[in-house]
């Protein structure tokens, strides 16, 4: 009998395994309570439910599960392994760290632990700490191509760009056709502004797992850029607003090419873009195919054109019109201080709380430019007018600066001619390069950069010697 109820249990965990890798989750929970009541105090079935609670995102019950297996059985790497994962979930990453640390003191070579510790460090802006994890993960799996390019992209955020390249280099050695290595060595090339080289690599970016450009599914062919006087180029907006707003620069130049350009955007853009003298319709809406005959994502078309920061459009401005302003008399300033919070690791952002050295100059009058927080005083809320960027741009061109973080805003404002002063934190995005305090793609644009280690409310003390 006890043989058979063994067998019985044995089988009830197989299906539910089985169920839960399958994404059965309803069906492998019925099975896990049969399981549970023939051995509440199982090891395997605990591990089990505490994986599937995992799976459906219930962090508490699957610690719970965890727990008592770690009761039992305290020096289980494995189990600890797990537990750490449930603290990183809910981006506790201190507490996650303490299980993964008496992890490899268990087992020093759990290369996966030592990987995980990387990526917590990373999240907490621990780069020597992160580096020196992700150096143990590559000695531990030396041909594995994602531990070599881990460990770049923690060096390129410390700003080690000789041996992040190396890196990268190693792991497109290992895997020539991964787009996440590939991606790596666009950014990289990007940053160091080593153009037009860099744009072939930046196509992979509809490949990467976590995409943001959606495959519509166009049969049409994509436009190469050779000239068809007669044909209607579709162009469509991808990633971000402010990657859109970067990019419909090129309309002018793609019209010299094409007989007619529909331009497909978010509504909360269509205002904005109809200023687009060059631009024959905008859209909202996912068009018919039989309404264009070639197309091609705006941000491709840096790479169509293989330009380089210098040859890149610079006719500003190319939204709204906007007259030249004196960039010594900055009374009204718009500030906008938090992104979308749509990044995995975001360092964009910047609490409210660091500008108030900036604040506190009574002789200045600030306009809050963010949507969905309440601001402070003395800032000026305007959020109820943004109902859209053409609105937005209203506000701006009655401003005389705009202090922003690397967002729409920021991109609008360049787009306008009008003055920006642009906050970047020590790793920035690709298309600000590093060191410079000007950018090629917003002449009107002056970059602030956060060293690493170095304080938000430090950055706005010297933007505040500026004015």
């Amino acid at each position: 009998m006890e043989a058979k109820g063994e067998s019985n249990l044995n089988c009830l965990l197989s299906q539910a395994q089985a169920a839960r890798l399958d994404n059965h989750l309803e069906k492998a929970s019925a099975l896990l309570e049969k399981a549970s009541l023939l051995a509440p105090n199982s090891i395997p079935v605990l591990m089990e439910q505490g994986l599937l609670y995992q799976q459906c995102n219930q962090w508490d019950a699957s610690r719970r599960c965890f727990q008592r297996v770690l009761s039992t059985d305290p020096e289980n790497p494995q189990v600890l392994n797990a537990l750490g994962h449930t603290w990183q979930a809910e981006s506790n990453f201190n507490e996650a760290l303490k299980f993964w640390k008496k992890a490899i003191i268990i087992q020093p070579e759990y290369a996966d632990v030592w990987q995980n510790i990387g990526l917590a460090h990373e999240h907490l802006d621990n780069l020597s700490e992160a580096i020196s994890a992700h150096q143990k993960v590559v000695e531990l799996k030396p041909t594995d191509a994602r531990a070599h390019r881990l460990l770049g992209m923690s060096q390129l955020d410390l700003g080690l760009l000789t041996a992040a390249g190396k890196c990268f280099d190693r792991a497109l050695e290992l895997e020539p056709e991964n787009p996440e290595n590939r991606w790596q060595r666009f950014f990289i090339q990007a940053l160091t502004g080593k153009f037009p080289d860099a744009w072939a690599d930046y196509e992979c970016r509809f490949e990467l797992p976590g995409r943001t450009t959606p495959d519509h599914g166009f049969r049409k062919p994509n436009w190469q850029g050779e000239t068809l006087p007669e044909k209607t180029l579709l162009l469509y907006a991808e990633q971000g607003y402010g990657d859109t707003i970067q990019m419909v620069r090129y309309i002018e130049k793609v019209s010299k090419h094409v007989g007619k350009i529909i331009l497909w955007v978010p509504s909360t853009l269509a205002g904005l873009m109809e200023s687009i003298q060059k631009v024959d319709e905008v859209i909202t809406r996912k068009p018919n195919e039989d309404t264009f005959d070639i197309q091609l994502p705006l941000m491709s078309l840096p790479g169509v054109f293989n330009d380089s920061m210098e040859t890149i459009p610079k006719q500003i401005p190319y939204l709204e019109n906007s007259q030249k302003e004196d960039e010594s008399n900055y009374h009204r300033i718009g500030i906008c201080w938090t992104g979308s919070g749509n990044q995995p690791l975001d360092r964009r952002s910047i609490p409210i709380e660091e500008f108030q050295y900036l604040f506190d100059r009574t002789d200045l009058e600030f306009h809050s430019l963010q949507i969905g927080h309440n601001p402070p005083c003395p800032l000026h809320d305007r959020s109820h007018e943004m109902i859209d960027f053409k609105a937005t741009s209203e506000i701006i061109q009655d401003l005389d600066l705009v202090i922003s973080i690397d967002t729409s805003i920021a991109h609008l404002t360049g787009a306008m001619g009008k003055p920006v002063w642009i906050l970047l934190n020590f790793a920035p995005d690709w298309r600000w390069g590093i060191e410079t305090i000007h950018s090629a793609w917003y002449p009107s644009a002056r970059l602030f950069r956060q060293k690493y280690g170095e304080s938000w409310s430090a950055v706005i003390y010297r933007l505040c010697q500026e004015l």
